[in-house]
């Protein structure tokens, strides 16, 4: 959560809200959490930036009371990505790309591809890049899992570097229910590389769309199959001129304009 004063008539912008705790302790706290918001944010809040469709629905339904909401997508570098030339290798690679916390459900992955590698298959490997908490449970629970030498894990890539594990995957994988919009994912996007998330959520909107292969549970057996499925079709790539594809100039205008807005309140 953010909250930016403008020096306009005291005006405040809130920007980014989930409904959803990260863990069952900061879930069971959310109701308070909600109290704060409605009660010392809201109150001296005079519009909000919700980042996507699914954030905006949200934040109607949760507070209904307030209604000067205003959506707008987050910012990327989209000449930048979709000039990226997708370069699929041998074995498949299948990507995750994010930090390795509980709710992003990377054991869940790491199960889905054991699950998927089981008969033998060694045409497929995980790729996973980025660092966190559970890094060392990630680590061993691969280990137990049997599937150690079919996991490449890293950290710290420069942007180059990050580009290509991009354009060198079959799949990209990302599990997590707490996007309300997911930058990563939206980059593989704009490259081309098929794109797995869950089927709920603020991502599920890809899905509805055509964009993106949907999971509808954590199930083992559908991971796989969703898997196999995106590796088995071609995407091209996602036309960087829709709407939910905003390079930083467009985004830095229309963050302008809502602030060209408070001057009129």
């Amino acid at each position: 959560m953010e909250i930016v004063k403008n020096g306009i008539k005291n005006a405040d912008v809130f920007h980014v809200y989930n409904r959803l705790g990260q863990s069952s302790l900061r879930h069971s706290l959310l109701k308070l959490y909600k109290y704060g918001l409605n009660s010392m944010i809201f109150s001296r809040v005079d519009l909000v930036i919700a980042n996507s469709a699914y954030e905006n629905r949200i934040l109607c339904e949760d507070f209904p009371k307030f209604r000067n909401v205003f959506m707008i997508h987050e910012g990327m570098d989209v000449d930048e990505v979709k000039h990226v030339k997708r370069n699929p290798v041998e074995p498949k690679r299948i990507l995750y790309v994010g930090a390795l916390r509980r709710y992003k459900n990377v054991d869940k992955t790491l199960e889905g591809f054991a699950h998927l590698i089981k008969g033998g298959d060694t045409q497929y490997r995980l790729v996973i890049v980025g660092g966190g908490a559970e890094y060392t449970s990630l680590v061993n629970l691969a280990h137990n899992l049997g599937i150690s030498s079919f996991v490449q894990w890293k950290y710290g890539l420069s942007r180059q570097q990050l580009l290509c594990e991009y354009a060198k995957a079959s799949v990209f994988i990302l599990l997590s229910p707490l996007e309300s919009f997911s930058r990563v994912v939206y980059e593989a996007l704009l490259i081309g590389v098929p794109v797995v998330v869950l089927n709920f959520g603020a991502l599920s909107s890809l899905v509805e769309a055509g964009l993106a292969e949907g999971v509808n549970s954590l199930n083992l057996s559908e991971i796989t199959d969703v898997l196999l499925k995106a590796t088995r079709k071609t995407y091209a790539k996602v036309s960087g001129s829709i709407n939910a594809f905003l390079d930083w100039k467009e985004y830095s205008n229309r963050v302008i304009n809502v602030y060209d807005k408070l001057l009129e309140m």
